[in-house]
């Protein structure tokens, strides 16, 4: 378990490993920086970073995955999680770049326990499979399973499983409703690993 009272000088504890990486892809603590490769440990607080072309992928202890599209950043700021049990509590922060979040057990069975924080709002999710990321002009979140409510400083929307919404600046999140096809396509392809020949 990973909490908010540990020493400062702690070392940082792993919360998770690195599934697959493609092109550059770094995490950061202090003034550390190392390179990401597969298998490699996904310590609390890392400050994750892609760089142009660059995807990344981390599986959580308890199961959650989290995708990372190319000229990213991304930190789980908080993560609680006792194995063997469903409940938990996570809070990501994604500052920049695409982003691909799908739940694990930390959710939980009423979920709720999950925020994601974006650069437009704050996405609290239930069951989710979440898109999010600068798309059309605008931010958009697209929700491939679950529920997630959508909360910016000019309003909010409860998207369900196949919905989308976009937020332009300043302005409250549109209605939630499906996606054009070429716009998901689009939206998957940011966080979609080159196939290998």
């Amino acid at each position: 378990m990973v909490g908010t009272g540990l020493p400062a000088l702690a070392a940082p504890e792993p919360i998770g490993a690195i599934e697959k990486v493609q092109a550059d892809a770094t995490a950061s603590q202090g003034h550390e920086t190392r390179a990401l490769a597969p298998t490699g440990p996904l310590l609390f607080k890392d400050k994750l970073r892609t760089g142009p072309g660059a995807r990344l992928e981390a599986k959580l202890e308890d199961g959650t995955v989290l995708t990372l599209g190319e000229k990213g950043r991304m930190t789980v700021d908080e993560f609680v999680y006792k194995p063997g049990y469903l409940g938990g509590a996570m809070s990501v922060k994604v500052a920049q770049g695409a982003f691909l979040f799908v739940g694990g057990k930390v959710e939980g069975p009423t979920g709720g326990n999950v925020v994601i924080e974006t650069p437009v709002g704050t996405l609290g999710v239930r069951g989710t499979t979440v898109w999010g990321g600068q798309i059309d002009r605008g931010y958009g979140v697209l929700v491939l399973d679950g529920e997630v409510e959508v909360t910016t400083k000019r309003g909010k929307v409860l998207l369900k499983k196949g919905q989308g919404t976009m937020i332009y600046s300043n302005k409250a999140p549109m209605e939630a409703g499906p996606w054009p096809e070429d716009r998901t396509t689009r939206a998957v392809q940011t966080v979609s690993f080159a196939k290998v020949q």
